[in-house]
């Protein structure tokens, strides 16, 4: 989800907010927002919930850790039926807008933004599975594979590279990618280094130079893109 509407189910549900939120659709915001709003009528119960989302290949999905002897018949069939309600709207809801839609391909869309952003999340779903091993695990919406059509082969190919180099030092896990953002139409990557001794030194100087070569070559492809050169793709 964006910054903003993270920021208004953290104000409007704060003792119920849970990053996972971050990482679902803007389209589904008010599906989720229903479902808080299920799970606030019951009663106090901050002290004793835990909910956490996911964002399955057939809808999305609410896990709640209650203590189980603090919670009345009526608190859990409402419970179990706000559940069902988010899964099934899940499944007819479009994933940009939050109008009615279809699923296609493991994704929601409804016909004004089916065919091209699906195959263009497919892309996105492909490459995130291929590199997944460079990204922390809860991140959220702090990766974002969704970047503008003429920097996403740039993107690709270089996280593609610092896998490699990830794995021919063998130091999975200790070599993170913490944030990939666009701002003001540049890109940004954030990368963090975990219990890697001296003797790694070579591998954070290979990394660095890959996101520095990234960054700076983004900012040149969208410069010409933005000016409609011929070189701009």
């Amino acid at each position: 989800m964006t910054p903003e509407n993270i920021d208004r189910i953290r104000v409007m549900y704060r003792d119920y907010y849970h990053q996972s939120v971050d990482s679902l659709p803007d389209g589904w915001f008010q599906i989720v927002r229903d479902f808080l709003y299920e799970m606030d009528g019951l009663g106090d119960l901050t002290d004793s919930v835990s909910i956490r989302f996911e964002r399955t290949s057939s809808g999305a999905k609410a896990f709640c850790f209650p203590e189980m002897g603090r919670w009345t018949n009526a608190q859990m069939t409402t419970l179990g039926s706000a559940q069902t309600q988010l899964y099934l709207m899940s499944q007819q809801t479009c994933e940009v807008c939050g109008n009615p839609g279809a699923s296609e391909d493991g994704h929601v869309y409804c016909i004004g933004h089916a065919g091209e952003l699906a195959a263009k999340a497919r892309r996105e779903a492909g490459l995130y599975d291929e590199i997944h091993l460079l990204f922390p695990p809860g991140h959220g919406s702090a990766i974002n594979l969704n970047v503008p059509d003429h920097l996403f082969d740039l993107l690709a190919s270089t996280f593609r590279a610092i896998l490699k180099v990830v794995e021919r030092y063998e130091v999975v896990g200790k070599v993170l990618i913490t944030r990939v953002e666009m701002d003001d139409g540049a890109l940004f990557v954030r990368v963090r280094y975990t219990d890697l001794t001296y003797m790694f030194i070579g591998v954070q100087m290979e990394v660095n130079e890959l996101i520095s070569d990234l960054e700076m070559l983004s900012d040149e492809a969208t410069r010409k893109h933005n000016l409609g050169g011929q070189n701009a793709s």
